[in-house]
């Protein structure tokens, strides 16, 4: 159980986190916080990478598992701001909650993870205990997350994603897909010396509107929406559009790859003329000055529910006497990256209902966040105490 003191920090923490605006590539202001909490709470190592993730570390007294713990300080922004009936960056204390943006995605599990971590007895440590606040993860699940792990490796990870404390254990992927069609330009009274690229497009967009995405037994069916169509020239009065790009987000399922999800829309396609199906290139630009770039594809993965880790994970959140079960996560996380890409066994689990990511009023409960880092606490002493 948490002592007084280490509840009014948990919450400190993240009114802290919240009261301040962490956009992608703009978290200096977050990082800052999280950076001063590390060290405040006595971490051996605390550093800011070359992104801008921040990175503390408690080394063991003996040898045992390298766990790594990751949170993104970024946000989505506080949009309909008229509507929301509490300071988007107040961090008000109401009800029983902490209140504003980023509360539950995903500045509360970060403070719980930065807390738990530092409110672990020393001596009685194994291993070494590694926390990341990552950048830009709701731009690009991974890559962030993917830098810090190549330079200091894991042999478990936890994403701290809300997931009212169930122990996530498998995730539906993520693709952005750029389709692209092409025409010839001419002027609107003389269509016919042209060649209109959205008619191109139409027929493009009804075959994949009924291409059907494979079925996952564990994470449920595939997903293929349209989010965005552009013509070119825009504005393009009294002009035929000469080129045409749609956006679609793909959620993806375990064994879809690279090469596979690209093969079943080219082969969705086939037969169409002056079409082209690619992924989007993403560029998010770092506070510190670098560039965080990557393709729009996060692979979906899992774990087996058998695996000590899962079990360890169950056992910690019994502990606490919330009730004690395994889910899968619909939507996409930097476990993405860390299981994923690089194959390391991961969990998500956070305290917070994602029901309230990007929504107005975002909050937290305070019980859920206090539990959440109590739950850490527990996983840490499961996995790396002196048992």
């Amino acid at each position: 159980m948490l002592t007084e003191s280490q509840q009014s920090q948990v919450i400190a923490c993240c009114q802290e986190l919240v009261r301040v605006q962490s956009l992608a590539g703009r978290e200096q202001d977050a990082a800052r916080i999280a950076e001063h909490w590390m060290q405040q709470l006595g971490y051996d190592e605390v550093w800011v990478d070359g992104f801008g993730s921040v990175v503390g570390r408690i080394v063991g007294r003996s040898d045992g598992p390298r766990l790594h713990f990751d949170g993104h300080l970024d946000t989505v922004p506080a949009t309909a701001v008229d509507q929301w009936q509490h300071d988007p960056f107040g961090a008000e204390l109401v009800d029983g909650n902490i209140w504003g943006r980023g509360a539950t995605d995903m500045k509360g599990p970060v403070a719980a993870m930065i807390c738990a971590a530092g409110f672990t007895p020393r001596e009685q440590l194994r291993g070494m205990i590694t926390v990341s606040a990552s950048v830009a993860e709701e731009e690009l699940e991974g890559p962030a997350l993917n830098a810090i792990l190549q330079q200091h490796p894991a042999d478990l990870v936890v994403i701290g994603e809300s997931t009212e404390l169930q122990v996530g254990i498998g995730q539906k992927g993520r693709a952005g897909i750029r389709v692209t069609t092409h025409g010839r330009p001419a002027h609107s009274s003389t269509p016919h010396l042209g060649d209109n690229a959205v008619y191109h497009m139409m027929e493009a967009t009804a075959r994949l509107c009924a291409f059907q995405p494979p079925h996952d037994q564990l994470l449920g069916p595939g997903i293929m929406e349209l989010v965005e169509i552009v013509s070119s020239p825009y504005p393009g009065t009294s002009i035929v559009p000469d080129r045409c790009t749609v956006r679609w987000d793909r959620r993806l399922v375990r064994g879809e790859t690279r090469e596979s999800v690209l093969d079943s829309l080219w082969a969705t396609l086939v037969g169409l003329e002056h079409v082209h199906v690619d992924y989007l290139d993403v560029t998010v630009p770092c506070y510190t000055g670098a560039t965080l770039t990557s393709d729009d594809f996060h692979p979906a993965w899992d774990i087996s529910e058998n695996s000590p880790f899962v079990q360890a994970a169950l056992q910690s959140v019994a502990a606490t006497g919330e009730k004690a079960q395994t889910c899968a996560v619909s939507y996409c996380t930097n476990g993405s990256g860390s299981a994923g890409e690089l194959g390391i066994p991961t969990i998500v689990l956070g305290p917070g209902n994602p029901r309230h990511f990007h929504t107005i009023d975002e909050h937290i409960s305070i019980d859920q966040l206090l539990l959440g880092t109590e739950v850490y606490m527990g996983l840490i002493d499961m996995l790396a105490g002196s048992r």
